[in-house]
């Protein structure tokens, strides 16, 4: 698998996913292994999420809320569908991103310097995807551009949890400085057409 400058395995949706209901397909499955959090913990970590989800567009306090040591939001636009249990955590600009387990590296994207807020953004994403032992995947999004590659990864890299793989930066479809963060697990069943849904991350 070769890096690419176009959406991935798991970004390559029609937009249509992201509207109307939301089905049983997308239900609160739990992940069957507990991850780091993609962060170093730091208290002032929480008081600069805050003051981004204070940027305007603010971000409605039904929408906040708070994990471990992070202030973290669920878009209500994009985290829908297979996305559906994405996290948003509100961090600055070169904040550092951690690999959440072991696993290998099957995707990245790390060229564009471009976002903005809305769909028309989302093919200037930049994110990495680790495929770990037990079948899931973890992706990280919003990265700095050539932030994983000054870090000698590239696909087929093998990363062990809490290793330094790339650093936030606004790229794609986003109005606010953050690190998007999931896990999935494929799922071929004939009623997903997207196949594959998003797991509730379970963190140590």
């Amino acid at each position: 698998m070769k890096a690419t400058t176009e959406r991935g395995q798991f970004r390559n949706l029609a937009l249509s996913i992201l509207k109307g209901r939301d089905n049983a397909l997308w239900d609160q499955e739990p992940t069957h292994q507990t991850y780091l959090y993609p962060l170093d913990a730091s208290p002032e970590l929480l008081d600069l999420g805050e003051s981004i989800a204070r940027q305007k567009p603010k971000i409605p306090k039904k929408q906040l809320f708070q994990i471990g040591p992070f202030l973290a939001t669920n878009s209500p636009l994009s985290h829908r569908g297979p996305f559906k249990h994405a996290i948003d955590f509100l961090v600055p600009d070169g904040t550092v991103v951690l690999a959440a387990a072991s696993g290998v590296v099957v995707e990245i994207q790390e060229t564009s310097t471009t976002w903005g807020p809305g769909p028309k953004f989302r093919d200037y994403l930049n994110y990495l995807t680790i495929r770990h032992p037990n079948g899931e995947f973890s992706q990280y999004c919003h990265l700095q551009a050539g932030s994983v590659s000054k870090l000698n990864i590239s696909i087929g890299t093998q990363v062990q949890p809490g290793q330094m793989i790339a650093t936030v930066g606004q790229t794609g479809w986003t109005d606010r400085e953050h690190l998007h963060f999931i896990v999935f697990l494929l799922d071929h069943r004939p009623e997903n057409k997207a196949g594959f849904k998003s797991l509730v991350p379970q963190f140590k």
